[in-house]
């Protein structure tokens, strides 16, 4: 026979799947979208992040590339103060690369492992 403690414990089942399978059918399908929903928010933040760095990236060494170039035309003294001004640039372009985070999702933590392929 079923005890009254049995009773509690279907109740609590019942509550979080609902009384009939078409009710939770829909609380499973709005709780995995909500769950797929999150991920792709987690990977969009990721990816925005990445695109942030690549952008800081391209510009420190596209003030490297520049620098080069002036040192081998530095003969001239107008180019000294240029390539002071690039020095100055680059400073602040490494400064910026460094302040952006890019956030890492461990995905086999979270069972989505398949997110690497």
């Amino acid at each position: 026979m079923a005890k009254n403690k049995d009773m509690k414990l279907k109740r609590t089942i019942e509550n979080d799947y609902g009384s009939s399978p078409e009710e939770g059918f829909k609380i499973g399908t709005r709780e995995t979208r909500a769950q797929y929903r999150a991920m792709l928010s987690m990977y969009k933040e990721q990816t925005n992040a990445l695109i942030a760095k690549h952008d800081e990236e391209f510009e420190v060494v596209l003030l490297q590339a520049k620098l080069e170039l002036l040192g081998d035309l530095i003969e001239l003294s107008a180019l000294k103060s240029e390539k002071e001004k690039l020095e100055a640039d680059l400073s602040l372009a490494q400064a910026k690369m460094a302040d952006v985070r890019v956030p890492d999702i461990d995905w086999f933590k979270l069972g989505e492992a398949y997110m690497y392929d």
